[in-house]
């Protein structure tokens, strides 16, 4: 499921068509789903390290599962919800008279998902004909034929081609072709040179030649084909935008006519691809990186046919490994799940199959859950948590020193015009064009792949749909859209131990709350602030008021980048910089909140604690985690999010209302002396 690229979350998963990160199927619920004070550590100085106190008693009680690369208490919620979805999906799968169209898709899905013989009989058959196809390509003229073919089953090749949302007119969406036709996570994975780096690479390599030999081709002939694919894959790589790039909007905005675009490939046959991919005719389209479209030209001058061929036959198999039979899953688990990201071992059918149904129907899955867990209740105090947030940043806003009275205006301006979407969608997504048949899981995969990269196509030339959501409602997750001006919090992250009906508002606020500030931060982080109330790509900040937001954020960007990850390496601190602002910023303006909702009252002690030392407890409950080192490092290059230990002791350090409410020495490592503060 592609997700809008500036769309900014309050957390990141990884995904690499595979389920490293999918819920375990032994990992026990846990008791300590609310907050107790026995989790605390109490032989650790809160004032030396704040995490370690909060967390290391639970990440000792709670190891990393095996199918898992990672565990934490975002894992724990979600497994809960995989859980309720398992049950969904199970119930509906019964092949009983009366099963709503709804029950019958998101059944028969995860049933033929879950017919482990159907697809071990099937073998590769399934595919041939896509591998027919390529095989029979006359010239490399053709490619663009090609290309669509795989396109429009959700495959990847190449590049991308999609809609989004123009950023400047935030009223419209245009066509978008942007960089893409890489496997491994990152281009830098292509490009870095240190040791870890080259072995990675080798191991690539290594498991592009096993897949070959999968699909019947002698190891010679395999090796060979795998170094064309780390060969073509690599020239794309040298054109590719790097993560800190790509989040400035001005890098990724560039809006031409399709004449332009083909004038950056003109090798490639442009024409014959915008006509045939199915998207509505379009004047103009954003071009996201053109410097990758040059790239793309010298490599489809560089390669021969047969080496596009065997690119194109390696996408069609990488894309589709985890339905296809058990030999094919174990070597994409082995090299993406074990090498990149440390599992020990693959997560049950049964728990893939839930993840594969809820990626691909989500909000028909979503329909189901929501039934069971959320209601009107919850949305509307979730809603008045958000007021209460609301408030408080205007507050905030308004009692800046650093900031000018106009730009103070046009910030208040953006906050009053920001919505909320609350729990679930106002109206559900119409599946009923989507055909799923019983016993058929690839084919099921492939048609909802396409399902969904034609609604996305048909957005063109249309006013944006703010209802249009950009993940299923039992996600646990948040997020900020500033092309839209709106905030996003699903059902499934409206549960303990974010938000608990029998936590007091100390605990609350720095939970759910917290993440609630986070995201309204975020219209105002270094990304977010270049949009305007409306969505729009406009500076409304005066060069003063902008020299000084750059010098604040520019401390966050410094603070965090000498945090110590694992090894060698460190925090990315302008890569995580939109993400730390947040949680700086949604961490402060929960407590003020938080202060406004108490109104000068001091409740009492709760398990010896203090109401201003519970509400820290509240942040640092929700990030307790464990990871591998190895999906450590490759986070380092993907994530937009500091690790949990510096989400946590990054934020406190800052706020002297932390050091207040430990009463910490002023020396003390958790009371930083030169703090940073955006907002």
């Amino acid at each position: 499921m592609r997700i809008l690229r500036i769309i900014s979350f309050v957390l990141f998963a990884v995904i690499l068509g595979l389920a490293q990160m999918a819920p375990s199927a032994d990992k026990p619920q846990g008791p300590n789903v609310r907050f107790n004070a026995d989790m605390l550590d109490k032989n650790i100085d809160p004032c030396t390290d704040f995490y370690a106190y909060a967390c290391s008693k639970w990440q000792a009680q709670n190891p990393i599962p095996a199918d898992r690369s990672g565990w934490g208490r975002f894992d724990e919620l979600e497994e809960r919800g995989e859980g309720i979805i398992r049950g969904i999906l199970e119930k509906s799968s019964s092949d009983t008279p009366g099963r709503s169209p709804v029950e019958q898709k998101i059944g028969d899905y995860y049933e033929s998902c879950m017919d482990e013989s159907a697809i071990e009989s099937a073998g590769t058959r399934p595919l041939q004909d896509e591998f027919k196809t390529i095989d029979a390509l006359q010239s490399k003229e053709e490619l663009a034929k090609e290309v669509i073919r795989l396109h429009r089953q959700g495959i990847g090749a190449l590049f991308s081609f999609s809609s989004d949302q123009d950023f400047k007119d935030a009223t419209q969406v245009i066509a978008e072709a942007d960089q893409g036709g890489m496997s491994l996570p990152d281009r830098d994975y292509y490009l870095k040179d240190d040791p870890k780096s080259v072995k990675l690479r080798e191991q690539y390599v290594e498991h592009v030649q096993k897949m070959f030999e999968l699909l019947g081709d002698p190891p010679q002939k395999a090796t060979a084909e795998a170094t064309v694919v780390m060969d073509v894959e690599t020239t794309l790589a040298k054109g590719a935008l790097d993560r800190v790039s790509r989040r400035d909007p001005n890098k990724v905005y560039h809006k031409m006519t399709e004449k332009d675009l083909a004038a950056l490939s003109p090798d490639f046959g442009w024409n014959l691809y915008l006509r045939g991919i199915g998207a509505p005719a379009t004047q103009v389209l954003n071009v996201t990186e053109p410097e990758f479209f040059k790239q793309m030209d010298a490599a489809v001058n560089t390669a021969s046919l047969d080496d596009w061929k065997t690119y194109l036959r390696w996408h069609v198999v990488h894309s589709n490994a985890p339905v296809l039979p058990a030999r094919f899953v174990n070597e994409n688990f082995k090299f993406f799940s074990a090498t990149l990201a440390g599992t020990k071992e693959l997560s049950p059918r049964w728990k893939r199959c839930t993840r594969y149904t809820n990626n691909d129907l989500g909000e028909a899955v979503g329909q189901k859950y929501v039934e069971l867990t959320f209601g009107a209740e919850g949305k509307d105090r979730t809603l008045r948590m958000v007021q209460a947030l609301e408030k408080a940043l205007g507050a905030d806003i308004q009692d800046l020193p650093w900031m000018g009275a106009e730009t103070k205006k046009q910030a208040l301006v953006k906050l009053t015009a920001i919505t909320n979407r609350i729990g679930y969608p106002d109206k559900w997504r119409d599946y009923s064009s989507l055909k799923i048949v019983r016993g058929d899981a690839l084919g099921n995969s492939m048609r909802a792949n396409e399902f969904e990269f034609q609604r996305q196509l048909n957005k063109i030339g249309k006013p944006v749909d703010k209802n249009d959501w950009p993940y299923p409602p039992s996600t646990v997750d948040a997020s900020y859209n500033p092309q839209q001006n709106n905030i996003t919090f699903p059902a499934g992250i409206l549960q303990p131990p974010f938000y608990d009906n029998q936590a007091d508002d100390a605990m609350n606020f720095g939970g759910i709350g917290a993440v609630i500030g986070h995201e309204l931060t975020h219209g105002f982080d270094d990304e977010g602030s270049q949009f305007d109330a409306q969505g729009n790509l406009r500076d409304w900040w005066t060069a003063q008021d902008k020299k000084e937001f750059d010098q604040r954020t520019q401390c966050v960007a410094d603070e965090y980048s000498g945090f110590n990850l694992v090894d060698d390496l460190k925090v990315n601190g302008k890569l995580t910089l939109g993400e730390n602002t947040a949680d700086n910023g949604g961490m402060r303006i929960a407590y003020m909140a938080l202060m406004d909702i108490l109104a000068g009252k001091e409740p009492p002690p709760s398990d010896g604690l203090t109401a201003k030392q519970r509400f820290f407890l509240g942040w640092a409950n929700v990030w307790c985690q464990n990871r591998t080192d190895e999906l450590a490092r490759m986070l380092v290059a993907v994530d937009p999010h500091s690790p949990a230990k510096w989400r946590i002791n990054g934020v406190v350090s800052n706020m002297p209302e932390f050091r207040d409410a430990y009463h910490c020495k002023a020396d003390a490592p958790m009371v930083r002396q030169n703090a940073c503060r955006v907002w």
